[in-house]
């Protein structure tokens, strides 16, 4: 079995310690070039740039946070502009974060989102109906 340290790519290291010597900013400031974008240091980073291809090596929001400095909102919002911007990060409920090691990893993932987006949908007209406030 592989380590968690031996699934992080070089880039997370890297990153680890510009976190840690407080060189990087706490705040992202979303750039034209597609990178996040350390306040003040202007050093960029992406988040797909700390993940490895496949399930079996994915990274949990946990240890991003740890590794990035961010809190979970900020880190959400930051793979959600990756994602927008036509990154394709995956997740799943069991592993984390991850790349796609292939089209069948890709597609789980599309149908897990749109799963969760009609799920929403119910319960927001099910409130909509609501006629107890």
């Amino acid at each position: 079995m592989v380590s968690k340290n031996e699934n992080v790519p070089t880039s997370a290291a890297t990153l680890t310690g510009t976190v840690d010597s407080g060189t990087a900013s706490q705040t992202p400031h979303t750039s034209t070039t597609k990178f996040t974008t350390f306040g003040g240091s202007g050093q960029t980073f992406r988040v797909a740039d700390l993940l490895l291809c496949g399930a079996e090596n994915a990274i949990s929001r946990r240890d991003l946070m740890a590794l990035t400095g961010y809190k979970d909102r900020e880190l959400r919002l930051l793979i959600e502009a990756e994602r927008r911007q036509g990154i394709p990060i995956l997740s799943d409920n069991i592993n984390g974060y991850f790349l796609p090691a292939s089209e069948a990893e890709r597609q789980q993932c599309v149908r897990s989102l749109r799963r969760r987006a009609k799920e929403i949908e119910a319960t927001a007209t099910a409130i909509e109906k609501a006629t107890e406030v």
